[in-house]
């Protein structure tokens, strides 16, 4: 379905003699200075006494006022079908946001769909956010992956990338933070948005594209998706994933949040499905959108093959038993706690090894609060930080492991992704998290589950040493049996459907 005439665009530019601007063209018809705001009801910002102009199409190729026509005409060649996936965090980038856009692109490949991958630049994951390189090896050769510049704030580590002024300056004045000079409400990547969508309107030009499917955090992945449904009428699938309208862990709407709602809205009401990871955020979205209701769908993730090998993992346990929590240390990470309640067992159990901490210490590499936290585990005497494990050497460490540890912060809305990564290798598994927490929806039938609040480290020692004591008597066929669970929580189980809906709307 194409997009109507009052959809056309929800920017406008501010005309001058010359015509309107384009905010997405990369410079300014006639003298005008570039001006937008956004149509469905924000604050607009123009020079007084100008026009107000017509809506507009913005692409590389045209940018002109426009009735209810559509400039670019979709045909899409009886072959197989093109799907553009555009998200910003995709391999080398080794945060968890990359695993789930990795099998999305891979299972669309092998599903005989051409791929093609719109993300930010390897150099931005190799000196800022983290890298693994040994993802990319997993990446589908079929897979065409385009790298869009992208450049974070004023920590950013390439001087040679700074203006000028930057320098003088020490970047300080960089508004990528400055909720005022937002083009789109979201902190850090808003100004990714622009490139993005000038990249997505070429290549449709250059490979006509069936379907465009977004996904994130961050969100302006879903928003350059929306703007090429927009700007080209091509159908529209967005994986909103955690939702980004409102804070999964409060349940709360912040400020930014509420001026993002602006552009859901468009979004739910544009894209032929929207994905999100576990049901109660489907159902929250629902509630608050019931004439999109049926476009809502769960789409949760799983564990992946090239993390676990439930084979690998021994049927006896350690000599010494090891236990580790395998993920990243967030910011509300209560790590104090954590190191509290393994320091009581340890202190009464010599047959265990110092509590592994396997993942990076935030988002940042080597940042104040990362240098923190890694602080903090070297002076504890029963735990050490192990570091990122690349993901190549991921199936071995957990073969090696006695005990999962698993700690989420938030409630009913917060699921995490290891729950199903821990069930498949069928270890006892302590999970340190509220008692509403949907992550216990996934692991509540778990067989070697033991759970405790991460606030009471007296109740979390007392449930780790439960896990220990079932590690020890293990004799295999409890091990299969968990491991028999955890083997439905595969992300391909999760996410065939997905993907045979998404080449469905695409034939469309």
């Amino acid at each position: 379905m194409l997009p109507t005439s009052s959809q056309l665009c929800r920017w406008r530019g501010v005309a001058d003699s010359n015509g309107p601007v384009c905010p997405f063209s990369g410079d300014a018809s006639g003298s005008g200075e570039k001006h937008w705001h956004q149509v469905m009801g924000s604050k607009a910002w123009a020079q007084p006494g100008r026009p107000e102009p017509r809506f507009h199409r913005c692409g590389r190729f045209s940018c002109s006022n426009l009735g209810p026509s559509v400039c670019h005409t979709r045909t899409v060649s009886g072959g197989p079908q093109h799907i553009a996936l555009v998200c910003w965090g995709f391999p080398p980038f080794r945060g968890s946001g990359a695993f789930r856009p990795l099998a999305i692109a891979n299972a669309l490949a092998a599903s005989g769909a051409e791929v093609s991958v719109v993300t930010a630049n390897r150099e931005v994951f190799l000196t800022h956010y983290g890298a693994d390189v040994s993802l990319e090896a997993l990446v589908d050769p079929r897979v065409e992956i385009l790298r869009i510049p992208f450049f974070p704030d004023r920590s950013w580590p390439l001087v040679n990338d700074w203006s000028a002024a930057e320098a003088a300056a020490g970047r300080a004045g960089n508004t990528n933070n400055d909720p005022a000079h937002l083009i789109f409400p979201e902190l850090v990547y808003s100004d990714w948005l622009p490139r993005v969508s000038r990249e997505l309107v070429a290549l449709n030009a250059r490979k006509p594209i069936s379907l465009v499917l977004g996904t994130g955090a961050p969100y302006i992945d879903l928003e350059a998706a929306s703007q090429l449904y927009l700007e080209q009428g091509i159908p529209l699938v967005l994986d909103d994933r955690d939702c980004s309208i409102f804070d999964v862990y409060s349940g709360k709407q912040s400020s930014l949040q509420a001026k993002r709602e602006v552009f859901f809205r468009d979004w739910i009401e544009n894209c032929s499905e929207m994905w999100f990871v576990n049901p109660p955020i489907a159902d929250r979205v629902r509630e608050i959108f019931p004439q999109s209701a049926d476009k809502v769908h769960v789409v949760e993730n799983g564990w992946d093959r090239s993390a676990v090998d439930p084979a690998r993992v021994a049927t006896q346990p350690s000599e010494r038993i090891k236990a580790a929590y395998v993920g990243l240390v967030a910011t509300k990470f209560p790590l104090e706690d954590v190191i509290e309640a393994w320091h009581r067992v340890a202190e009464s159990d010599d047959a265990v090894e110092p509590l592994r901490f396997i993942g990076a210490l935030g988002f940042e590499v080597n940042s104040p609060r990362w240098q923190k936290a890694a602080g903090i585990i070297a002076a504890a005497p029963h735990s050490e930080w192990r570091g990122h494990v690349p993901r190549a050497d991921l199936p071995e460490e957990y073969a090696d492991l006695d005990v999962l540890v698993f700690v989420k912060e938030g409630g009913q809305f917060v699921t995490g992704g290891k729950p199903y990564e821990y069930a498949a290798t069928g270890l006892p598994i302590v999970a340190l998290v509220d008692e509403e927490s949907d992550a216990l929806r996934v692991l509540g039938n778990y067989p070697r589950l033991y759970q405790a609040s991460p606030d009471d480290p007296v109740a979390a020692a007392d449930a780790l040493r439960a896990a220990i004591e079932d590690r020890r008597s293990d004799d295999g066929a409890k091990l299969y049996v968990a491991q028999e669970f955890g083997a439905q929580l595969s992300r391909a189980a999760k996410l065939d459907e997905a993907v045979g809906r998404v080449l469905e709307i695409a034939k469309s």
